[in-house]
């Protein structure tokens, strides 16, 4: 067993469950729209690239149809005699440009008999393997007497039945269709059944007798485009890099931007606190009435019977120790004034009977001069 047949099955799966999927959709949208930005030039070479050559047997004659974005275009009808000559003279009518076009023969619908079958999901793993086992009773016939193939329909993704359309013909038929094309039947690279103006999308042909194509230049354009896209990942990579390292070179100056602020914060705070420091005492200096200041209005709201033995004051508070044959007297005397506030007796009177008087201590708030209330 070759390689390539153990990888056909794999790869017949991956295919079914690539076309049911919404990527090929997206895909012919995305190209065509990729393709509308090329110059006129490459759109023409393109649309050759993806066209097909449909081929039709009308009795002695070949109808060779070209098909463009599924616009069918007849170009030529050649006659089948002499047959060992009719791929040359395809490829004469085709020309250069159009020799590498993928060749379908075209079976007429009566030629083909088509069946639609419901299978589990897993059928679609295993397409050709479970329509082998239904053949015999779906069909008439077996599998060693036809060519089939078969498409999964579209469906929703959680059906619990797959709809499943089964193509087969003879395979009697198909080999007198392949002789009656002589040499061009070694250059055919799919028979199918035409479906109105289009085709059903089957392949009767198998593997082995289908025109081996020259591979080299498809590996070179997927090659070529899987190094730009690995450039242009690593485009983005580096982009990427360079987005983060200026990034990170931005915030390292941010950095040290907020902390050379933050230090200017703090200096200036410091200096405030400097500045209000120094201030303090001119600042409570200027609030307090002078020592003379003091003395005067002293002098003027005590009676001459009052003398002081002490003066101090501390805090804006002013204490007062002295003798007065008035000693009960003299709040009312300091309330009067507008230096003092608030005059109280730190303490009781206490009688000197030796001088007659009354020994007193007072306290006050002293303070800028203010008007009295009338």
């Amino acid at each position: 067993m070759s390689f390539a047949d153990v990888l056909t099955p794999t790869l017949s799966r991956l295919q079914a469950r690539y076309e049911q999927s919404p990527l090929p959709r997206f895909l012919a949208w995305w190209f065509g729209e990729l393709r509308g930005l090329l110059p006129a030039r490459w759109r023409e070479r393109l649309a050759v690239q993806e066209a097909e050559l449909w081929l039709h047997l009308q009795d002695d004659r070949l109808a060779l149809c070209r098909v463009v974005e599924r616009q069918v275009e007849a170009f030529e009808e050649l006659p089948l005699e002499p047959k060992s000559e009719l791929l040359e003279r395809v490829e004469a009518a085709l020309g250069e440009r159009r020799v590498g076009l993928r060749r379908v023969l075209l079976l007429a619908p009566t030629q083909v008999l088509r069946r639609r079958l419901t299978l589990p999901p897993v059928a679609r793993d295993k397409l050709r393997t479970m329509l082998a086992f239904e053949l015999d009773r779906q069909t008439p016939f077996r599998a060693e007497q036809v060519y089939y193939d078969a498409r999964v329909l579209p469906h929703p993704a959680d059906v619990r039945q797959v709809p499943v359309e089964l193509a087969l013909v003879q395979r009697d038929t198909l080999e007198q269709q392949m002789q009656r094309l002589g040499s061009l039947a070694s250059a055919i690279d799919a028979v199918d059944v035409r479906d109105g103006e289009s085709r059903l999308g089957c392949n009767f042909l198998p593997l082995e007798r289908r025109r081996r194509r020259d591979r080299r230049g498809r590996w070179v354009t997927l090659g070529l485009l899987a190094g730009s896209v690995l450039l242009l990942m690593l485009a983005m990579v580096q982009l990427v890099d360079n987005r983060r390292a200026a990034v990170a070179e931005l915030q390292a100056a941010l950095d040290e931007q907020r902390n050379a602020a933050r230090g200017v914060g703090e200096l200036r705070k410091r200096l405030d606190d400097a500045a209000a420091a120094a201030n303090f005492l001119a600042v409570q200096k200027q609030q307090q009435p002078s020592m003379v200041e003091t003395l005067n209005e002293l002098s003027r709201v005590l009676p001459d019977d009052t003398y002081l033995e002490r003066l101090h004051t501390s805090n804006g508070t002013v204490t007062l120790t002295g003798l007065s044959e008035q000693a009960a007297g003299l709040i009312v005397k300091l309330q009067e004034s507008p230096m003092l506030r608030n005059p109280a007796l730190a303490g009781s009177i206490n009688p000197d009977p030796r001088i007659g008087k009354d020994r007193f201590t007072i306290t006050a708030e002293i303070g800028p001069v203010q008007e009295k209330a009338k």
